[in-house]
């Protein structure tokens, strides 16, 4: 069995899940995944810029771990004085990350047509999860910016990003770097995410697609990167590098929930903020990896 049919084949054992435990027990399951793999994919992007640039000496990683702190500290208070503007760049910035992620094997030239290619579809998949719970979402939104939007926004946003992401789907066929099987595929993904998440509440939807679609993928692609194996024994030096920088996320969340601790409305916006805060920084890192290092997932996802 290929990786992406394993993929498959979880994600449709969660959506079982959800009709077989309580919400509250599915919401301990989605944060103890987002807080443990979700950020820990992003935990080693130290040593991914290490390698990219070769750096050797104690001043020069020092230097960058405070640029990137500095990013996310800049990006979190984007969040607390302007909160529009860095919800938008959040939902730009995590669409073009999750877009690249998914597709970056396949196009591999760049172009403006790959760059929107990216975007439109993590924000297909992220404007599924917003407008198939939308209760929740309206919640949330208003707890970040002080009002909400109106339901027909997220569908026209979703039907807006599908189009172009079905044009530039056609596009890439007709050049030949989408095949039919391709296509075939991704639509039947996207059928899979709609039966999931209409039937999940926002934060097990958000982890089913965060956590098996992302940052698995994610982290195998770094383990091929930094280790040029993908094993239980180069997952382990994984952890061992990210575990500072992971403990030191799981701290400043910790603290942040801590000092809110009086107000329950705002757990789920400081996290979906904090998690956009660390997505800045952590996108740029991927994309200069991407661009050094032809992943060998792609080819191991195809194979039978």
């Amino acid at each position: 069995m290929n990786i992406n049919n394993i993929l498959i084949t979880t994600t449709f054992f969660c959506l079982w899940l959800t009709s077989q435990i309580p919400e509250s027990v599915q919401y301990s399951i989605a944060f103890f995944f987002i807080f443990t793999l979700g950020i820990l994919h992003g935990s080693n992007d130290l040593s991914i810029v290490s390698k990219i640039k070769k750096v050797a000496t104690l001043k020069k990683l020092g230097l960058f771990l405070s640029g990137y702190i500095l990013v996310v500290i800049i990006a979190a208070l984007v969040f607390y004085v302007a909160p529009k503007v860095a919800l938008l760049f959040f939902i730009l910035f995590s669409g073009y990350h999750f877009g690249e992620q998914h597709f970056h094997n396949i196009v591999k030239k760049n172009s403006i047509y790959r760059g929107f290619l990216f975007i439109s579809y993590g924000l297909v998949v992220l404007f599924l999860i917003l407008a198939l719970n939308i209760s929740e979402v309206s919640l949330i939104i208003q707890d970040i910016i002080g009002y909400t939007f109106d339901i027909s926004v997220y569908y026209y946003c979703l039907l807006a990003c599908f189009i172009v992401f079905a044009l530039l789907g056609v596009k890439y066929y007709l050049d030949q770097i989408f095949d039919f099987k391709t296509i075939v595929y991704e639509l039947f993904l996207l059928l899979v995410f709609f039966i999931v998440f209409s039937s999940s509440n926002l934060i097990w939807s958000f982890a089913i697609y965060f956590i098996l679609w992302h940052s698995i993928p994610s982290i195998v692609e770094q383990l091929d990167y930094l280790y040029k194996e993908i094993s239980w024994k180069s997952f382990l030096k994984y952890i061992k590098k990210s575990f500072v920088v992971w403990l030191i996320s799981i701290m400043g969340i910790g603290s942040l929930l801590y000092f809110f601790k009086d107000d329950k409305q705002i757990f789920l916006p400081i996290i979906f903020s904090f998690l956009g805060a660390i997505t800045f920084a952590h996108s740029f890192v991927i994309s200069k990896m991407f661009k050094k290092n032809p992943s060998t997932f792609k080819k191991q996802t195809d194979s039978k």
